[in-house]
């Protein structure tokens, strides 16, 4: 089993920010200094929920600006995670589509592999991005009758369903000998543990304000990245960046489906 020494994660959490920035330079559309030749991107894996922190602190505003000006909340939650899509690029959107049009179209692991490398959209991949939106839109305007609530929820959500991607990708082997997810390797347990961390607090976050809805949101989560994880190990081997970012969608999804169990006596 892997350690970790009170000297490594002091380390690594000194280097916490320019690690967001790595995160926010490679999972994001924002303009921030790209790293150096030859950064390390599971090292710095650490900073991805804080990375998505940042990315729906806007989302959570917009979310709120729309409230206020009278926008009902599924107007609101439209507005909000279609900014979050714009600022990460769709890019985890993007990984689940193909994730899917690979599973649901290839006969062989290769065959999937392949399929996932195809930039078109097919019907299975198109298939998950509806069901996983729908889902992300319903329960956050159900969440989202209460604005503060509904503001809080994006942003924690974002950091959970990032630090449950982690587990995802360190618990799978890469399913190919190249592209980036080989080459970046898995987080390191510094990284792994202080993303866990900060996921952790935003549990604890989450369940201070939605109370059981949120325990039972995690716990779907957790299973979903679980039986996915599995499902990954199955169909091809291992994880791709592809399903990394299906990971983090499906994880999303799940959380806002518990959460949205809150919403009667949210809106009471």
């Amino acid at each position: 089993m892997a350690t970790i020494s009170i000297q490594d994660l002091t380390a690594r959490l000194r280097r916490l920010p320019d690690d967001t920035l790595t995160a926010l330079a490679f999972f994001s559309r924002l303009p921030v200094p790209q790293p150096r030749p030859g950064f390390d991107l599971a090292k710095a894996a650490g900073g991805w929920p804080i990375a998505g922190a940042l990315l729906a602190l806007a989302a959570a505003l917009a979310f709120l600006f729309a409230r206020a000006a009278g926008f009902p909340p599924m107007i609101a939650a439209i507005m909000a995670i279609a900014l979050l899509t714009a600022l990460t690029g769709a890019l985890h959107e993007d990984g689940l589509a193909d994730t899917f049009d690979g599973f649901g179209g290839g006969r062989t692991p290769e065959g999937k592999l392949a399929i996932m490398r195809d930039s078109r959209l097919g019907a299975y991949g198109a298939l998950a991005l509806i069901l996983t939106i729908v889902v992300r839109l319903a329960a956050l305007a159900a969440v989202g009758t209460s604005s503060a609530s509904g503001a809080l929820a994006i942003v924690c959500v974002a950091v959970l369903s990032r630090a449950l991607a982690l587990w995802h990708w360190r618990a799978t082997p890469p399913a190919r000998a190249d592209g980036l997810a080989q080459m970046a390797g898995w987080p390191d347990m510094p990284a792994f543990t202080i993303g866990l961390g900060i996921g952790a607090l935003a549990a604890l976050a989450l369940l201070a304000t939605f109370g059981v809805a949120a325990l039972i949101g995690t716990l779907m989560a957790a299973a979903a990245i679980a039986l996915f994880s599995a499902m990954v190990k199955a169909q091809i081997g291992g994880h791709t960046g592809d399903t990394i970012g299906a990971a983090q969608q499906l994880a999303e999804a799940a959380l806002f489906a518990g959460l949205a169990i809150a919403a009667p006596s949210l809106a009471g």
